[in-house]
């Protein structure tokens, strides 16, 4: 017999999280024989986060995959099934998943329905190596994955407009779908179809659509232009640095950090009948937050390698490294942190860090200290809490680089602790406590740095369903001219009832070039460039209204819970890239170059009349090819060009043993040919002797030790003779033959 156990929802600020998943698990041999038999078993619990109809029943289950294989041909050979069942919850309504595979789990098929049978994911997958060469332009598989769509979602397949399709070598062009209601784009509610571009098998679907929507009329009282002013006066451009990573000539990667016009709102609408400015798509018809944060650590990455005794010994004679007692004292001594009186337990340990952070790129020493309470736990009475400190300090500067002591908050406290507790520091008390301990730590990076929004705490205690803090935390980013470079920064933590810092931590790098803020427009200007670019528009958008019931602390019932999707006619900004340059107001992408749809990116004006053009727009679908509009196929490559197309191609090789040069150098074919078939992994069959003849024309070009690889290339399609049967082995291999050679690599990868 089934029970039903109702698991608490825990409010975690606009969230609200279950503490574990809701599902059944069953299995059966046969799909086809014990559909009109299938009962759940009451393994133990069902876990059930919705209300009590939302319960998974055997002729629920029969109904749905009858209603599932009606639209879905579940091949023969897939003879084993079995089940999930997920409740409905704050995310959806109940949903059935359904999987069937082969006995030696080879090929499979994988469905999401709800509850009425409407599909909302579909996955197959079988025994492909996962190396797939293109053979197919998304062109061509575009009614693929339109007359999929008719076949599993009818109902739906006519508001649907295409967006576009994408592709890797990954073996897969994915269809892109978007909702339209009375000729009005809904860009909430979307579909995505994945075809494989070898075999033309549809491998996935997914659907995310709102089935019972009350769609509005499309009448509008707001103008376009009215809604933007409206959006211009919610939301501000706010000029920031962005990173861009480029290599030296030594190849390591340098910084360069770029300004950027963004939005500082990433959402805002405008309802159109009543110009209604929106910020959110959740309302909450009842709120009582509890809020529990813990914010990671930004701290060095680098990476670390322990020394021996000897090498410490030899490291310690270094002039100017402070000794292991100096570097706990560094801690211990420092009146600014929180340090529990039982941490009697001290060790320390000397690490070198590569340290590529610095402008020198100098190894960096620094000794890391562990604080511990070393008391066993008294079970009996209760006390449990053991408090603990990680810490790191500069070897050579004696300065903390890293600090994190543990705090013993409400989750530690007995009843008695809690009503005698008193939070002495409010949020600014602390803030000036840890700016005091930037300033002697590190303060010339305090000084470019600036205070985020607010980062919350930890709570302590409630009174009347607010929280008091018992903690406070502080984010902090880097700054240039007074311009925020969020990407580096300091975070630091103050505990409200002892006034002690609980943790502090930065992450700087010094080899980042800034971009000066010179001769660039104001942000009113970035503003009305920002709001013509493609993405804002009048659209339907889905707001969830969340209601509930809740007293004062009361743990949130399930069956209290319900989301209410309503649909709005709004203006709304779906800007993307939504960053601008601030020097020429053009849209850049996320490496500072000017920005360029995806559907015009290797859109090519000169290859209708070259012999590689259906291989190199092959190429140009899965994004490998030459950005500019311009392929020029008979030039000359060189052999980064070569290396990039492989790497893009997903063909691995091993570049000290098969090495060509990877710069602005040009290659012959003979040599790209012999390349190909080492990588390939046939170089012990090319070098066999007196067994080769292609019979070209320019044979005597082509030395006895090449002869293997020439024929090789010939016969795999990878580097071929022309029409008058010559290889011209001394001919640089042009961009086009590349295109050539990389789909047929793929091809005998395959």
């Amino acid at each position: 017999m089934l029970r039903k156990k109702i698991v608490p929802l825990v409010l975690v600020g606009c969230m609200l999280t279950t503490g574990m998943p809701a599902f059944v698990y069953a299995a059966a041999d046969s799909a086809a024989s014990s559909i009109a038999s299938i009962d759940i078993p009451a393994k133990g619990e069902v876990v059930v986060t919705g209300s009590t109809s939302q319960e998974p029943k055997s002729e629920d289950l029969e109904r749905v995959i009858k209603l599932v294989k009606a639209k879905i041909t579940v091949p023969a050979e897939l003879t084993q099934f079995d089940y999930y069942f997920n409740a409905s919850n704050y995310y959806g309504g109940a949903v059935w998943t359904l999987n069937w595979t082969t006995k030696d789990n080879t090929k499979n098929i994988s469905i999401e329905s709800d509850q009425s049978g409407n599909i909302i994911s579909y996955n197959t997958g079988d025994d492909a190596s996962g190396n797939y060469a293109p053979k197919y332009l998304k062109a061509d598989l575009k009614s693929t994955a339109d007359k999929f769509i008719k076949k599993v979602a009818p109902d739906i397949s006519g508001k649907l407009k295409y967006i576009g399709a994408n592709g890797s070598y990954g073996g897969v062009y994915n269809y892109e779908y978007q909702r339209v209601e009375n000729g009005i784009p809904m860009p909430d509610n979307s579909v995505s179809v994945g075809v494989n571009y070898e075999t033309g098998k549809v491998m996935s679907y997914s659907a995310n659509w709102l089935y019972q929507a009350e769609i509005p009329s499309p009448d509008t009282k707001i103008t376009k232009d009215e809604a933007a002013k409206k959006i211009g006066k919610t939301i501000k451009m706010k000029l920031t640095y962005q990173n861009a990573y480029t290599p030296d000539s030594n190849g390591k990667s340098k910084i360069k950090a770029f300004l950027v016009y963004s939005p500082d709102n990433s959402y805002v609408s405008v309802d159109a009948k009543t110009g209604e400015v929106y910020t959110s798509q959740n309302e909450w018809m009842k709120y009582s937050e509890s809020q529990t944060m813990a914010t990671a650590a930004m701290g060095d990455k680098s990476d670390t390698g322990s020394l021996t005794q000897e090498e410490i010994t030899k490291v310690d004679e270094i002039k100017g490294l402070i000794s292991k007692d100096a570097a706990i004292k560094a801690i211990t001594e420092n009146k600014s942190l929180l340090l529990d009186s039982n941490l009697k337990s001290i060790t320390a340990s000397l690490y070198k860090q590569n340290n590529y952070y610095t402008k020198d790129d100098k190894t960096r020493y620094a000794w890391n200290i562990t604080l511990t309470d070393p008391r066993e736990i008294d079970k009996k009475s209760g006390d449990s809490y053991r408090a603990h400190v990680n810490a790191s300090v500069d070897a050579v500067t004696g300065k903390i680089i890293y600090f994190n002591a543990t705090v013993k908050d409400y989750n530690n406290m007995t009843a008695k602790e809690l009503e005698t507790i008193k939070v002495k520091y409010d949020r600014e008390q602390g803030q000036s406590i840890l700016e005091s301990f930037l300033k002697a730590q590190i303060p010339d990076k305090f000084n470019n740095s600036k205070l985020t929004d607010d980062q919350g705490g930890y709570v302590i205690a409630y009174d009347k369903e607010k929280e008091i803090y018992g903690g406070y935390n502080y984010n902090y980013n880097r700054v240039n001219e007074g311009i925020e470079y969020p990407f580096n920064g300091i975070y630091g933590a103050v505990d409200g009832v002892t006034g002690k810092v609980t943790s502090f931590n930065y992450n700087w790098n010094e080899n980042v070039t800034f971009e000066a803020p010179k001769n660039i427009i104001n942000s009113d200007n970035a503003f009305n460039i920002y709001i013509q670019n493609k993405g804002y528009q009048l659209v339907y958008e889905i707001n969830n209204i969340h209601s509930y019931d809740s007293k004062g602390m009361d743990i949130i019932r399930t069956d209290a819970y319900s989301v209410d999707s309503k649909v709005r006619l709004v203006y709304r900004t779906d800007i993307s890239p939504n960053t601008i340059s601030p020097f020429t107001g053009k849209q850049i992408d996320y490496n500072g170059d000017e920005y360029v749809a995806p559907e015009n990116l290797y859109n090519y004006k000169d290859i209708s009349n070259s012999l590689s053009e259906r291989n190199i727009r092959l190429l140009a679908e899965i994004g490998i090819g030459f950005k500019g509009g311009e392929f020029k196929p008979d030039q000359a490559i060189t052999t980064k060009e070569l290396t990039d197309f492989l790497n893009q191609s997903g063909i691995y090789y091993n570049n000290n043993k098969y090495k060509i040069n990877n710069d602005d150098t040009t290659l012959t074919r003979v040599a790209a040919a012999k390349f190909a078939v080492q990588v390939l992994g046939y170089e012990s069959i090319a070098k066999l002797k007196g067994i080769y003849n292609a019979n070209f024309k320019d044979q005597s070009q082509i030395s006895s030790e090449n002869q293997g690889y020439t024929a090789l290339a010939q016969g795999l399609n990878l580097i071929t003779g022309n029409t008058d049967n010559e290889f011209r082995p001394n001919d640089k291999l042009t961009r086009g033959e590349a295109a050539d050679l990389i789909i047929a690599m793929l091809n005998v990868e395959k």
